[in-house]
């Protein structure tokens, strides 16, 4: 017993280093920034978000140039107590209990405003804050399908103090990929977190994607990394011919799923594009990571300016997909990828070295850290949240689609 009661204030002490408290300010709100694991892709979102509040003035240029992507890849992030805004940060790692108490730490700190990266967090926010007379808004991005995490119905039929931006990846458009290398395929095997919502669900679809396929999807789920090399070797000895970790912890345990695909000669697929500079032999799945950021960036931005009503602003979904290879990756599973499949890559590494990039993602990462003015983003800012409007036909729309469905 004491020694859980020592796990439980060790945490707690962390995060409450990690959210630091703030006196609230009224003109001065407090933006609490929280998310479930590490990854660049997370630093590059939050850049996007910092960058787009900067444009709008919330934050300064020397504000922000601490946290710029360039220099949070290497240093940790920093509270910011800006002129206009206080900004904190909390990352609970890939324990939900961490994560729990992280969201009630913030909201005991009474911060405005919660933007939370990945579905983990986003749940637990939501659920606190619809606990309160008067909810803390949150804003979400970097979440794999809302809809059937339970955080919305619809892009309009959510909690009024919830919006935020989807993050998608097709485990139909991954096996598609898995059976173009391989149409003999028969069998894949899925690693997932199963205390995270990203991987059951993943799991779930890519399952349902290969019903009537003649493919069977054999699935181990994990709690923690030490869990990785038995799963893997347990897919392996049940025939698997392609191996797909499919959340944020099975992300971080790819080196040693790849040390024994590599023995077994078997591809590694993984749902992200950038998942290949990992050692993935094929990713298919969302890129523009910066610009989830800048999404839910505007979302914040006007909302702190008194300029965007959440109840009437929908859930964005990006369906923008890209395909990647890591030839290294093949040549070491003595892989020999497919012509096609090498032909609808967006991004190639060989050689330990990023040697392809497409036009498309290339115009994606240029504009990643070019802040523009307010007056430079509005017109395009106001299309875009033009776009998502909840309109009552739109609400009633969506509503008998779910009625239809159930």
């Amino acid at each position: 017993m004491k020694s859980v009661l020592l796990v439980l204030v060790t945490v707690a002490l962390t995060l409450m280093s990690v959210l630091p408290g703030l006196a609230q300010d009224e003109d001065r709100p407090t933006v609490a920034i929280l998310r479930f694991g590490d990854g660049m892709s997370y630093d590059a979102t939050e850049a996007g978000v910092l960058d787009v509040l900067q444009s709008y003035g919330l934050l300064s240029d020397e504000e922000n140039n601490s946290q710029r992507l360039r220099i949070r890849i290497t240093h940790p992030r920093e509270e910011i107590q800006g002129e206009r805004l206080n900004i904190i940060w909390g990352d609970a790692g890939f324990d939900l209990a961490s994560a729990n108490l992280m969201v009630e730490h913030a909201l005991d700190q009474e911060v405005d405003v919660i933007v939370s990266l990945t579905t983990a967090v986003t749940q637990i926010a939501v659920d606190l804050t619809a606990q309160m007379d008067e909810p803390t808004p949150v804003f979400f991005t970097s979440v794999y399908n809302p809809f059937k995490a339970g955080i919305a119905e619809s892009a309009c039929i959510k909690p009024a103090h919830v919006t935020g931006s989807e993050t998608h990846s097709s485990m139909e458009d991954m096996l598609a990929l898995m059976l173009l290398q391989d149409p003999d395929l028969q069998t894949v095997g899925a690693i997932y977190h199963s205390s995270e919502i990203m991987g059951v669900l993943s799991a779930d679809e890519l399952a349902e994607a290969a019903a009537g396929l003649g493919v069977s999807v054999e699935e181990v789920g994990i709690t923690n990394l030490a869990d990785i090399r038995p799963a893997t070797l347990s897919l392996l000895e049940r025939g698997a011919g392609a191996l797909v970790p499919l959340d944020l912890l099975t992300a971080r345990g790819l080196p040693i799923v790849l040390v024994l695909a590599n023995q077994a000669g078997v591809p590694v697929f993984y749902p992200s594009t950038a998942a290949i500079y990992l050692g993935a032999t094929v990713s298919s799945g969302n890129f523009a990571y910066y610009q989830q950021g800048v999404n839910v960036g505007v979302m914040l931005a006007r909302h702190l300016l008194g300029e965007l009503d959440i109840a009437t602003t929908g859930i964005n979904v990006s369906r923008e997909t890209a395909v990647g290879l890591n030839l290294d990756s093949a040549a070491m599973q003595d892989v020999e990828i497919v012509p096609e499949l090498r032909e609808m890559a967006e991004a190639i590494v060989v050689s330990g070295r990023l040697s392809h990039l497409s036009e498309r993602l290339v115009t994606a990462m240029a504009g990643a850290g070019v802040v523009l003015s307010a007056e430079e983003r509005r017109d395009a800012d106001q299309a875009f949240l033009e776009g998502l409007y909840c309109s009552p036909e739109r609400i009633a729309e969506e509503q008998a689609a779910l009625d239809e469905s159930a």
